[in-house]
């Protein structure tokens, strides 16, 4: 498989020959049953090998009244806590690693210490698709400060995302920016992915010209707002009504053909009425 996909415990679906797509492809099961025996200690027939992988038709991860998954690993108690969470994987969890997460840690160096004859099939085909522990830990280290939810298989609604930021503050002053852009502007919304680096987001058109879009984080959310000319002097007329902090980002930001793309975090309620002014700024009222 092309496309990377990674489970709540920070298991490689795309990579394991238990996931239903693979098997069709090339069926391993006899291999993976006698294999996982012999590092793992746990013994499961080939025909019973079958898994629809944990991030389907996750029981309120797409819509509320999606059916749970065909899983193999049917009794983990990782996936249901991550979802109770709002969030994507165990490496945006305050608790990371905790002893849920180390029931279905998998570290090669330590099945090595208890089985030195690993071949390296052995270890590409039932030892890497799980190795979740250092994976884990490459996620959290690039992601842990304001991550977003940046599963392109994990398609959030706007409930989700409010139960992804978590801090109470920042829920309240992210619900009162998109009430104030829904019922102040007549824009088109829609929820959408912007790529692996920058993750799910929702955005604001109108007359198909992006006008504002917010980016949900961990503790914190991320506006997105393109000033071109006209508005950054309309900014520079009115710089009273904003805060200082805005001002320096809008200064500090590089100014391209179409105006400047000014990234505004907020991880408080401080400066929350920085955004409507810039809302005012861009679209004239």
């Amino acid at each position: 498989m092309s496309v990377q996909l990674l489970t709540r415990c920070g298991y490689r679906c795309d990579l394991c020959f238990a996931y239903k797509d693979n098997i069709e492809k090339d069926d391993q099961r006899t291999f993976l049953s006698d294999t996982w025996y012999k590092i793992f200690g746990f013994r499961i027939p080939p025909n019973d090998i079958y898994c629809e992988g944990c991030i389907t038709n996750c029981g309120g991860c797409v819509t509320k009244n999606d059916p749970v998954a065909r899983l193999l690993d049917a009794d983990c108690p990782v996936r249901p806590c991550v979802i109770k969470k709002g969030i994507e994987n165990c490496s945006q969890c305050d608790d990371y690693p905790c002893g849920k997460f180390n029931q279905r840690a998998v570290v090669y160096e330590n099945l090595l210490r208890d089985n030195k004859n690993i071949s390296g099939k052995e270890y590409l085909r039932c030892i890497k698709p799980y190795e979740n522990k250092k994976r884990l830990d490459e996620l959290r280290e690039q992601n842990q400060k304001n991550s977003r939810m940046l599963n392109p298989e994990i398609v959030p609604d706007r409930e989700g995302m409010l139960k992804f930021i978590e801090k109470d503050e920042v829920q309240k002053g992210w619900s009162e920016l998109i009430n104030f852009a829904d019922t102040n502007y007549n824009m088109d919304d829609r929820i959408m992915f912007y790529g692996k680096s920058y993750g799910w987001a929702v955005q604001y058109k109108k007359s198909q010209k992006t006008i504002i879009t917010f980016f949900p984080e961990r503790k914190s959310f991320t506006v997105l707002v393109t000033l071109g000319k006209n508005e950054l002097e309309k900014i520079n007329k009115n710089r009273d009504i904003f805060s200082n902090e805005l001002l320096k980002a809008i200064s500090d930001t590089p100014q391209f053909h179409d105006g400047k793309w000014v990234w505004v975090r907020l991880e408080n309620a401080k400066h929350i009425k920085d955004i409507p002014n810039l809302l005012k700024a861009k679209t004239g009222r």
